[in-house]
């Protein structure tokens, strides 16, 4: 794995009328993960998380920031082994309106500031079946993350409505407009960053013109397109430079190491891992 975040700090000396100013350019890296953990309780899970989740604690370790969704039932487990100094305080279940929290949680190397979570305004089926999102909150949430000496990017990580029925296609439609509504205002001018499980189908009949839209209406760009990644999963990176602050991947890879002894995967989503140079302007 990469190393952990690194920050260049390069002075430039700038001679005027004899006196020399000192302007300090910047530049780093640093690695990202996206991960849907698959944390719904045992026997509801897609995977197995009461043993799982223990399993994938200290993996995470290798990145530099890391953004989870279905952190629900076992955070306790899944930040047990954790190192990373900057982590989102858990959603407590007793503020949820639903039966489960949104299970959007981040953990980073780096400090971050102004957290907060938004729900999505609409959501499709409950007990009764369908994808069920309605017994979570789910939706998405935001920070300003300080990649070293005042450097500032907007992090995002959302969990969009699942499904394929028209109800939960017109949910999830909705949560995207909420979404590009929110980022428009809130990151106007603003490096950004998304990690998240868009449950978009790249290319897909109707999820293309959303996930086209989202971009489009954002400035952002999808990491695995953008470096032709050739293995598009529906869990992405998007970015966008700013005036101040330039920001490019250079790698996007499915992490192995989520799996058990035997190979079997840790969740029923591949981890995403990319790599971001980025350099102030």
């Amino acid at each position: 794995m990469k190393s952990p975040l690194v920050v260049i700090l390069v002075g430039l000396l700038l001679g005027a009328c004899g006196n020399q100013e000192e302007a300090v350019v910047q530049s780093g890296s640093f690695t990202a993960l996206t991960y849907n953990v698959a944390g719904l309780p045992e026997g509801i899970s897609g995977s197995n998380p009461e043993t799982n989740m223990q399993m994938i604690s200290p993996l995470l370790n290798a990145y530099d920031l890391v953004l989870v969704q279905e952190d629900f039932s076992y955070h306790h487990e899944l930040v047990s082994q954790l190192d990373h100094p900057h982590q989102s305080p858990s959603m407590d279940p007793s503020e949820s309106a639903s039966i489960m929290t949104d299970g959007l949680n981040r953990f980073s190397r780096t400090p971050f500031e102004a957290f907060e979570r938004q729900k999505w305004v609409a959501c499709f089926g409950g007990i009764s079946g369908n994808a069920s999102d309605c017994l979570a909150d789910k939706g998405f949430s935001f920070a300003i993350h300080d990649l070293g000496e005042g450097v500032l990017v907007h992090v995002y990580n959302f969990h969009a409505e699942a499904g394929g029925a028209a109800e939960d296609n017109q949910a999830r439609e909705e949560g995207y407009d909420q979404l590009i509504e929110y980022m428009q205002t809130q990151s106007k001018n603003a490096a950004v960053v998304v990690g998240a499980d868009t449950n978009l189908h790249g290319f897909d009949e109707a999820d293309e013109p959303v996930l086209l839209k989202f971009m489009e209406e954002t400035g952002l760009a999808d990491v695995c397109r953008t470096l032709d990644c050739g293995d598009e999963q529906i869990d992405r990176f998007f970015f966008r430079s700013s005036e101040n602050l330039s920001i490019a991947p250079t790698q996007w890879q499915v992490a192995t190491e989520f799996v058990t002894e035997d190979g079997s995967e840790l969740s029923d989503h591949p981890a995403i891992h990319v790599s971001f140079d980025w350099q102030q302007q």
